[in-house]
């Protein structure tokens, strides 16, 4: 009989010798260090150890996950695949705080529950909501904040779409102030008596914008908690730039000039400078194709400037066979060209 295979992340020290590896594992500047499929040898795993990996996926026999193991493979497969996201010179630091607070929020058994739900319906939605919280928690590690507002945080994004997932029984008794998923998602985690209240705070107002033109309240920015905005600008981001129901998607840059259009009008000035402080939409050494046509490699960043970084172009066509000099282009000087 064939015995079915899933991929399950196991600690590092845990992994066995002769064990399958259940995806591609990727060196911080995006090289295939190992693929898919490999037996894993003492020498591969004592490497694995020296890049600093500590969790490995790998192919197991099909079985029967907890909440709590569903939920902490689908974290660190995340992790892993985009720890690239933050600008190199906080990467190493902030990726092992982010890393930490994420940990210590997942082993509450409520959000185990409510996290496994949404993972089990809409597993796209959770990769959402994953990418919400990874950004949230570093705007809010530029702001300063401190570990138990960046834990309230992570618990409010990884939750904030958790209306699209649960019953259309928590409308009920509220007809009249709506029934979309920003009011069941408040009206499901008022339930959860152990979940931090910030949680029912964001489902409900995640889509609100500063000058009061958001939904579902149309409220403004006074009536808004603080922590919103830092959440509201990570959603709408990764919805802009992520395929969602076949709507055609805007690059990184796009999106970011898109934010920066309605700043401060829908969204927090401080919020979204923040943003652009702690991420990089391309990682130096990465391959990148310009508006012109033409390909480059990321050769430094632009400190703010996430989506502007300095490019070497990649000589083609008859600059290629004329040998013609590199040539560096800085994207925060040269405003005619851009990423796709």
């Amino acid at each position: 009989m064939v015995v079915g295979l899933e991929t399950k992340y196991v600690r590092l020290k845990d992994v066995m010798p002769g064990s399958l590896l259940g995806e591609e594992i990727f060196s911080l500047d995006g090289q295939v260090l190992l693929k898919k499929g490999v037996s894993l040898t003492t020498v591969h795993l004592k490497r694995l150890k020296q890049f600093g990996i500590d969790t490995l996926p790998l192919l197991v026999p099909l079985s029967q996950q907890s909440a709590e193991e569903t939920v902490f493979c689908a974290h660190t497969r995340f992790y892993m695949s985009n720890q690239h996201l933050l600008v190199e010179e906080k990467s190493l630091i902030w990726n092992a705080k982010l890393k930490e607070i994420f940990t210590l929020v997942l082993q509450q058994t409520e959000m185990q529950d409510s996290l496994a739900l949404l993972n089990r319906k809409d597993e796209s939605l959770y990769q959402h909501s994953l990418t919400v919280a990874f950004l949230s928690t570093a705007i809010g590690m530029e702001n300063g904040l401190n570990e138990e507002p960046l834990k309230r945080v992570v618990r409010a994004a990884l939750l904030h779409d958790i209306g699209k997932v649960v019953s259309e029984n928590y409308n009920e008794g509220n007809e009249a102030l709506g029934n979309d998923h920003t009011w069941r998602g408040y009206n499901y985690l008022q339930t959860q008596r152990n979940l931090d209240p910030l949680a029912s705070i964001v489902a409900l107002s995640h889509h609100e914008s500063l000058d009061g033109s958001g939904y579902p309240r149309g409220i403004k920015a006074n009536f808004l908690h603080e922590l919103t905005q830092t959440i509201a600008i990570a959603n709408v981001f990764d919805r802009l730039t992520n395929q969602r129901k076949k709507k055609p998607l805007m690059s990184f840059a796009k999106a970011l000039e898109f934010m920066l259009a309605f700043a401060p009008k829908r969204y927090s000035s401080l919020c979204l400078s923040a943003f652009m402080m702690c991420v990089t939409f391309f990682p130096t050494g990465s391959q990148v194709r310009l508006s012109n046509g033409n390909y480059g490699v990321v050769v430094a960043q632009n400190k703010g400037l996430p989506h502007r970084p300095i490019v070497t172009m990649i000589p083609q066509g008859i600059a290629e066979r004329h040998g013609e000099a590199v040539k560096k282009v800085d994207l925060a000087k040269d405003y005619t060209l851009f990423i796709h």
